[in-house]
């Protein structure tokens, strides 16, 4: 009976150290798979300098819709995590697309304000890479990146899923390009200088709309539209 209680003690050993490296292999497994943590660009990498003045958007530089010779210039400050954002775009940019960018009364502009998280950099780095490659696919990727945005602040826009947007939904993009891009750090000056843009004219929060030199927080499009007009009948008396 001793020999037996011996016996089954031992093999109970062994099975419990079996199960161990089952555990560690497993462990190994899931580690090995696991993708290494995305390291997000931050202002710091790119020089440059960078002068800015009150009132000055650097329109010249800015992804844009519209007539360049349409009275009135729309300018929105933007964060492409931002649910605001995707709601207007979603909601009002067509409205705005309709009445007043496609019959040559406006002319809407967007500009960079990356505040909500380190992979902001890297969405809007995109897209400035994009508008250089061609300018509509610029405005596919704005939509079809708010269209699939990720939770606020979770941290979602990392660069695969923002290749993934432009392999599915961006047929004048060119990905692998981009990725080369990316990795040269390219856009990352035009973000930094849209942030110092931004602060300069004490843009605080997004969306905000700058109308004939005055700062709008997310209006609803009766207020825009209203505000589009006045400064309309402003520019042609």
């Amino acid at each position: 009976m001793a020999n037996k209680k011996g016996n089954n003690k031992k093999s109970g050993i062994i099975v419990g150290a079996g199960a161990l490296v089952v555990v560690v292999l497993i462990v190994g497994l899931i580690l090995g798979f696991k993708e290494k943590e995305e390291v997000f660009p931050t202002f710091q990498d790119v020089g440059g300098k960078i002068e800015t003045q009150v009132g000055d958007y650097k329109l010249d530089k800015q992804p844009y819709l519209g007539d360049p010779n349409a009275p009135v210039k729309v300018v929105e400050f933007v964060d492409y995590k931002c649910p605001y954002c995707a709601a207007w775009t979603k909601n009002d940019l067509p409205k705005l697309k309709k009445d007043y960018i496609d019959t040559g009364k406006a002319q809407l502009y967007v500009v960079n304000f990356t505040f909500l998280g380190p992979d902001s950099i890297k969405a809007a780095m995109v897209g400035e890479i994009l508008w250089k490659q061609n300018h509509e696919a610029f405005w596919e990727y704005h939509d079809a990146l708010y269209a699939h945005q990720g939770e606020e602040k979770s941290i979602w826009a990392k660069e695969k899923y923002l290749l993934s947007m432009i392999e599915k939904y961006v047929p004048h993009g060119d990905a692998a390009a981009v990725k080369q891009s990316l990795a040269n750090l390219d856009g990352l000056f035009e973000v930094k200088e849209d942030f110092k843009i931004t602060t300069s004219n004490g843009i605080s929060g997004v969306p905000t709309f700058v109308i004939g030199g005055q700062k709008y927080v997310n209006p609803d499009y009766t207020e825009l539209s209203s505000i589009i007009d006045s400064n309309l009948s402003a520019a042609t008396k």
